[in-house]
């Protein structure tokens, strides 16, 4: 029958030992017809000079499988064997080992057809391959072969862990480092301006003598558009952890009315049960409920946009910022629009 080379990177020991034992126990592949570098009885022979013994048995080889892994594409020996294989047109099969992929396949690698070691049915393939390549007379059983694939496949995943690593960084994955390290290097700079900006207004902040004093200081820090956007953010966020029900509720009592429903459906009742509105003397209509925390919160924080609004200290620049933003608009709580726009 003829004989195999198994072709792999020395660091890919462990992997091949039992990718040895699969093919003799499995398919019926016998040692003594395996070339196998990093195996006993199968390797090079004591006091044989390394590189003659690889020459003379992949010339003497009917068939070389290449188990290509990233360990095997940065291995000097590995890349000698492969052009090797190619020159003297050798019956090849390349088996890849994962993270190896398709598309990740090098040199004369480039568009063949390869089996994936972690495919039941690739091996199943490789096994009927070698018996036809190695014109094996005898071989094992398919009962045999599924057992000893699976003992494999159920393995695998261990046997991987135990592979060296190979030292060489890929381009690829060395120029996503780079790139991240910049993006890293550019955000601690940004951090770095941020915490001085930061400590600045610390340091105004305990020398302000009340509340209205920080509030001020914050939003004189933050400047009038972003501080307006934090506002809105946190009115939408209390805002939204309501029912529907009652987020109309609150809309209805900012321009001095209590809620009517168009219908009384099921998701008003909840509203009701969960006591986020209650019936006012009228029995027809909604208020929110400021016993219930939640409402509560977003009313407060209504209050405050509210109260940001109204303030004499706004700039005409902010409304004019506004009105250029959106369509002429101007921020007002008693609007539908506005509501519409940042708080539903």
């Amino acid at each position: 029958m003829g004989k195999l080379f198994i072709s792999h990177a020395a660091a890919d020991a462990a992997l091949v030992k039992e990718f040895g034992k699969l093919l003799e126990g499995g398919v019926g592949v016998p040692a003594k017809q395996i070339f196998c570098s990093s195996e006993k009885g199968q390797g090079i022979k004591p006091g044989a000079e390394f590189k003659d013994s690889i020459k003379n048995n992949l010339n003497d080889a009917d068939t070389v499988v290449a188990l290509i892994s990233d360990n095997y594409y940065n291995s000097a020996f590995c890349m000698c064997e492969l052009g090797g294989a190619w020159l003297t047109s050798k019956d090849f099969i390349p088996v890849l080992v994962p993270p190896a992929t398709y598309s990740g396949m090098k040199a004369v690698l480039n568009g063949l057809q390869a089996l994936k070691i972690e495919n039941e049915k690739d091996l199943d393939e490789l096994r009927d391959e070698l018996i036809k390549r190695l014109s094996i007379e005898s071989p094992h059983g398919t009962p045999r072969w599924c057992e000893r694939r699976d003992d494999f496949l159920g393995s695998l995943d261990e046997t991987l862990k135990q592979v060296s690593q190979s030292p060489v960084v890929p381009r690829e994955q060395l120029d996503k480092v780079e790139t991240e390290l910049k993006e890293y290097v550019a955000a601690l700079k940004a951090a770095k301006s941020e915490i001085a900006s930061r400590e600045a207004l610390i340091a105004k902040l305990k020398a302000a003598k009340d509340k209205a004093e920080v509030d001020a200081i914050v939003f004189a820090d933050l400047g009038e558009a972003d501080a307006f956007r934090s506002l809105v953010s946190s009115a939408n966020t209390a805002i939204e952890r309501l029912s529907p029900t009652a987020r109309a509720a609150l809309f209805s009592e900012e321009i001095g009315e209590d809620y009517s429903p168009e219908s009384w459906d099921a998701e008003v009742k909840s509203a009701l049960d969960y006591k986020e509105v209650k019936l006012t003397n009228q029995e027809d209509r909604l208020r929110p409920n400021h016993d219930k925390p939640l409402v509560k919160a977003a009313a407060g924080v209504i209050y405050d946009l509210r109260k940001w609004l109204d303030s004499s200290e706004r700039s005409s620049q902010f409304f004019e910022w506004y009105a250029s933003k959106y369509k002429g608009e101007q921020p007002d709580l008693r609007d539908r629009s506005f509501w519409d726009r940042h708080l539903w």
